[in-house]
């Protein structure tokens, strides 16, 4: 041994800095977890705090007003018994969205709408609108099949929005890198967006803007979650594939978009799910979709539903199969709730 070293005494070093983590924050205390009582003066001061809290985590506090886009039609194609166009929109200046705006046939002049978050996969952005690259069934398409119009836009930095495939550094996690630089984050950038989205749709002129319903798969399911929770223009929602707590998910992985700086010490996945309560919320999850556990989260959540006497408006279907979009029952169930 040199002068300055010492000898390491017979004992255990953690030098893995995850399992420091682990020991220091774990059992995680969240500041606003949703309260266990049926006092509606409670609650309402409750979501008064949790909402103030996520607009700041989320830096919606520095994105300002959410705007009415004006969209511009690109393309548009006859799918039978609806009209797709590929529509173009700002949602701030210079900052353009691509969407596929599905319009059905029917004669009614007002309808309801859906607005789709696509998945968290490659080719998620289409997979929503056509059949054949769909994971499950291509949810959009099933809406206007159905009679309802549907918005799905490209999430921002995917699909259309992505820079070129032979960047290194692409996607999610460049335009998280450059949202994190400039103190924004990217779930609220994108829900900001949705945001948007909705305003568009309640514009429509064949759209009732009473009867606006939101659902997505995976990465579009944790949007829909979000968007939902803080916008109350949507009146029930399906949450597909993705439905779980952050410790079970972000904390041990997953793409870099799904982690706000700072959430996990105020609150849980399933109080954000609390925020949509007494409005029709739906979950569905495969069986052999083990990455993505749906307990506690759900008992939870419905928890928070019975407390507010709502135990009604929350359903949940577990299907044979993995992680993809189901559909036999939450689509029917989506478009009662709004017809």
């Amino acid at each position: 041994m040199g002068r300055y070293m010492s000898r390491l005494p017979n004992t255990s070093y953690r030098f893995v800095t995850a399992d420091y983590l682990d020991a220091k924050f774990r059992p995680f205390k969240h500041r606003i977890p949703f309260p266990k009582i049926k006092d509606s003066r409670i609650w309402s001061r409750w979501r008064r705090n949790l909402i103030k809290a996520l607009s700041k985590i989320f830096a919606l506090n520095k994105l300002g007003k959410i705007p009415t886009p004006t969209p511009k039609i690109l393309k548009s194609e006859d799918c039978g018994t609806y009209i797709r166009h590929l529509i173009g929109y700002e949602t701030l200046p210079g900052n353009w969205v691509r969407a596929f705006l599905l319009l059905p046939k029917t004669r009614n002049m007002k309808k309801p709408a859906v607005i789709c978050p696509h998945g968290h996969f490659e080719g998620g952005a289409e997979a929503v609108i056509k059949p054949e690259l769909a994971m499950g069934v291509a949810y959009a398409h099933e809406f206007a099949k159905r009679g309802v119009v549907a918005l799905a836009p490209d999430n921002a930095g995917n699909g259309a929005r992505d820079v070129a495939k032979s960047k290194s550094t692409r996607g999610c996690d460049l335009v998280w890198r450059r949202l994190n630089h400039v103190g924004l984050d990217l779930t609220g950038f994108r829900v900001f967006e949705l945001m948007a989205g909705v305003s568009l749709l309640q514009a429509h002129k064949e759209v009732d803007a009473r009867r606006i319903g939101a659902a997505g798969l995976s990465g579009g399911c944790w949007l829909s979650q979000v968007l939902t929770a803080l916008d109350d223009r949507i009146k029930a929602v399906i949450l597909s594939g993705y439905f779980s707590t952050f410790e079970q998910t972000a904390w041990v992985g997953h793409c870099i978009c799904h982690h706000p700086k700072g959430i996990k010490l105020i609150c849980e996945m399933y109080d954000i799910a609390a925020l949509i309560a007494p409005r029709p919320l739906f979950v569905e999850s495969g069986i052999q979709d083990i990455n993505y556990p749906i307990e506690p989260a759900f008992s939870l959540t419905r928890e928070a539903y019975r407390l507010l006497n709502a135990e009604l408006n929350i359903k949940l279907h577990r299907y044979k199969g993995g992680h993809a979009f189901h559909g036999k029952r939450s689509i029917p169930w989506l478009v009662k709730q709004l017809t």
